[in-house]
């Protein structure tokens, strides 16, 4: 059976007392450590777990399938985790706040997120302003999507396709509104598992989202996608926010 499981994370950090600090209070329930993110891709690895190339879809889905997401595009994007995913040979998408890049005090710059597209891996929309969707018109989101997506386009050279909704919040009429942006992904914060035989363009992608409170006990329930009380766990404080089109779903149904 097919499966893929979408772990979210937010920023990294290796010193507590000066890099976490860069990182926004309400989002530092949400920043792991490097070497906390390092023994996640080690468990992962151990489990026999495929960490698979985010450009590869919307397409076929491995036995057991992990996509690694970030959020927002803090600088600890591009200091820290590319490289270690480069060292490893993995790949994960990047989604950026469009008006942040560049402009916002301990997010990446222009420069680096082309760095990181160069370096493989792929870089998202997370909006451009990071506005909840759900809060927008028709005329609003469609400007947030087209917006965004041009100025991440010219500014790495790359294309983009795939979105990640801030705070997990839109409208499922929106959809049709970013498809016709040219958006085949949209990356949402409702948990869950997809076991179907392949990701289809225009689906919504369910994810899970990493804390600096998760064990490793649970972060592997999560990953691999374990059925049972253990990895049942719903989300409800967000991740941060909730898709406002449904309600969390448990994921390990």
């Amino acid at each position: 059976m097919s499966q893929l499981v979408s772990l979210m994370y937010h920023g990294l950090f290796t010193d507590e007392a000066e890099q976490l600090r860069t990182i926004d209070l309400p989002d530092r329930p949400y920043a792991v450590s490097a070497a906390t993110f390092e023994r996640h891709l080690d468990l992962m690895a151990e489990a026999g777990l495929t960490i698979i190339d985010p450009q590869a879809l919307p397409g076929p889905l491995p036995a057991r399938g992990v996509v690694l997401t970030f959020d927002d595009g803090h600088a600890s994007n591009a200091t820290l985790a590319v490289d270690i995913l480069v060292r490893r040979g993995l790949k994960a998408v990047f989604f950026a706040t469009s008006d942040f890049i560049g402009a916002r005090p301990h997010f990446c710059s222009w420069g680096q997120l082309r760095d990181m597209a160069q370096a493989g891996m792929l870089i998202g929309s997370h909006g451009r302003t990071h506005r909840f969707f759900d809060d927008m018109s028709d005329t609003e989101a469609s400007a947030e999507f087209k917006v965004s997506r041009e100025r991440l386009e010219q500014g790495t050279g790359q294309k983009v396709d795939q979105i990640s909704f801030p705070g997990g919040r839109y409208k499922r009429a929106q959809l049709q509104l970013g498809k016709a942006e040219g958006y085949t992904l949209f990356y949402t914060s409702q948990v869950g598992v997809h076991r179907e035989a392949a990701l289809v363009s225009g689906a919504e992608v369910s994810r899970i989202a990493v804390r600096q409170g998760t064990d490793d006990t649970r972060f592997m329930a999560y990953a691999s996608a374990a059925r049972g009380t253990s990895a049942c766990h719903r989300q409800s404080d967000g991740a941060p926010g909730q898709t406002s089109s449904a309600a969390p779903a448990c994921w390990c149904r």
